[in-house]
């Protein structure tokens, strides 16, 4: 057989491509739904999580990993009678451990490997988006989204924000990266 034969360039579009584990993919999501039960659980409201309770009370239970929405029955927010949250999550947790969610976390997790936008849309490109929509690399969504944070009325602190970012599953050297900006900005600025 002929060496060259066997040379087939449309095996190098993939080559480095990340291959989705599912186990790893898992223990992400039962991280974010362990982190809110305890939340919950202990009465504690950082100023970003994954729930929040309503004036009705219900509670909105958003997750993210890679800062990508975990669409659960098609929906990125689920809301829950705060009176049977712990259920919801333990129930949750369960069906995430089973495998009954993989591919909603794995479609959350490969949307971020191909960048972020504004608002946790897809990414698309320039071509596709809709008119209005902005993509950004994780990158550029932490600095954005770590400056916004401190440009609040009563801004957290970098402690907590790094906390929040870590919960929904960024990039800690990104997100590290994106605070220290910050704190030079902020320093430049006194």
């Amino acid at each position: 057989m002929d060496w060259k034969a066997l040379i087939d360039k449309t095996l190098g579009t993939h080559f480095d491509a990340p291959v989705y584990d599912p186990a790893k993919g898992r223990a992400k999501l039962v991280k974010v739904i362990d982190k809110a039960a305890e939340q919950h659980k202990e009465g504690k409201t950082p100023p970003t999580r994954s729930w929040k309770l309503g004036s009705n009370r219900a509670i909105s239970f958003a997750p993210t990993l890679n800062g990508n929405p975990v669409l659960l029955q098609g929906e990125p927010v689920s809301y829950v009678p705060a009176e049977r949250f712990q259920d919801f999550l333990s129930g949750l947790k369960a069906a995430v451990q089973a495998g009954d969610l993989d591919d909603e976390i794995k479609a959350a997790i490969e949307e971020s490997s191909a960048g972020g936008s504004v608002g946790g849309g897809k990414a698309a490109s320039r071509a596709t988006a809709p008119k209005g929509t902005r993509t950004f690399s994780e990158a550029s969504s932490l600095t954005i989204g770590v400056a916004a944070k401190r440009r609040a009325k009563s801004p957290p602190s970098f402690e907590d924000i790094r906390a929040a970012y870590i919960e929904q599953g960024a990039n800690a050297e990104l997100l590290d990266a994106a605070i220290a900006k910050r704190k030079a900005a902020e320093k430049a600025a006194q």
